[in-house]
């Protein structure tokens, strides 16, 4: 009987074949090392897709969250959009009588709007009307006579304080009176407890350089705690 048919006879039996046994063991080997190369190959294909990802992930906020954090970044100018009323801001002052908030104003209209878009003044809401209502003419007239109505809320409390005034723009009326109780004085502490009570204590992410300076980027959600502070920095 031949070597060959020997051996396949005892493979048939059951029984071992030494040569056999090396080139399965080798075989073995070789599956071991192509299965670890293909492992290998499939976890840096997937560092490359996740360092892709992020990659792309930094772009986009990058780019869209510059909408975001535009204002962050204040160089305490007001924009030529701005600059553009203030004739028509001083003149509804005046008609007001409150000629001497004229630089206030236009403070507020750069927080609020950089002088772009229709209501530049954010204030159709103060008048019961729908965000963005009101026509750029409109919404500086209702600002002014806003803001002359929270002057005289302030004198009646006796307040004499601008930033009350400006905070009192942002979170209404209710802040002075909450002021009146509180020593007659604006404060950063005292902005945010009323944020604190109006919101019920809710927090909401806020991407301005000032808040992110503050408290790593946050606000109460209600109104803005640090509207005095910001519109500060443009006069």
């Amino acid at each position: 009987m031949s070597e060959t048919v020997e051996r396949r006879r005892r493979i048939r039996q059951g029984s071992s074949d030494p040569d056999n046994d090396d080139a399965i063991r080798q075989r073995k080997r070789r599956a071991r090392r192509t299965a670890e190369r293909a492992r290998r190959a499939r976890a840096v294909r997937r560092q490359k897709v996740m360092a892709a990802a992020i990659a792309v992930f930094v772009l986009l906020i990058a780019i869209g969250g510059t909408m975001v954090l535009r204002r962050a970044w204040a160089t305490s100018t007001l924009s030529e959009a701005v600059l553009g009323y203030r004739g028509q801001v001083k003149k509804c002052a005046e008609k007001e009588g409150i000629k001497e908030y004229t630089d206030v104003l236009l403070a507020i209209m750069m927080v609020e709007s950089e002088g772009e878009g229709k209501d530049v003044m954010q204030s159709s809401e103060s008048k019961g009307l729908e965000t963005n209502s009101l026509e750029p003419d409109e919404s500086i007239e209702q600002a002014c006579i806003y803001f002359a109505a929270l002057v005289d809320i302030a004198h009646t409390f006796e307040i004499d304080d601008r930033n009350a005034l400006i905070q009192a723009y942002n979170f209404g009326p209710g802040y002075l009176y909450f002021i009146s109780d509180h020593g007659g004085k604006h404060t950063q502490e005292l902005a945010t407890e009323y944020a604190k009570e109006q919101s019920g204590g809710e927090k909401v992410r806020y991407l301005h350089l000032y808040a992110i300076k503050e408290n790593g980027g946050w606000i109460y959600g209600f109104g803005n705690m640090f509207y005095a502070a910001i519109v500060q920095q443009y006069l």
